[in-house]
């Protein structure tokens, strides 16, 4: 599986694991709003453009990673959860630097 592969796929679990999560949380357009935004993401992603979905997909999930620490956890239920999120935000922003790094390397050497 290439970069941009697994980038598309995080960003597609994303977007669901999101539209779920407003079912449970105190503050649903959040969620809603951020699911859009990677929809939109994976959308220019297929286009084929280089830099802005890669960009805005790894900002995302940055975002994503950045608030784990302050979710509250109930049960193992909410645990699980949460740390698959964890990790499949981590592969999105590895993905996302991974190709930010070919594509600066490759403009570098040009």
């Amino acid at each position: 599986m290439s970069w941009r592969q697994l980038l598309s796929v995080v960003a597609i679990l994303s977007a669901i694991g999101e539209v779920i999560s407003a079912f449970f949380i105190e503050v649903p357009l959040a969620a809603i709003v951020v699911a859009a935004l990677f929809l939109a993401g994976w959308l220019w992603l297929r286009r084929g453009a280089t830099l802005g979905p890669v960009i805005l997909l790894g900002l995302l999930c940055l975002v994503e990673l950045s608030f784990f620490p302050t979710y509250e956890r109930e049960d193992a239920d909410d645990w699980i959860l949460q740390i698959a999120f964890l990790i499949l935000g981590a592969a999105g922003v590895l993905a996302a630097a991974a190709l930010l790094w070919r594509h600066f390397r490759r403009s570098a050497s040009a």
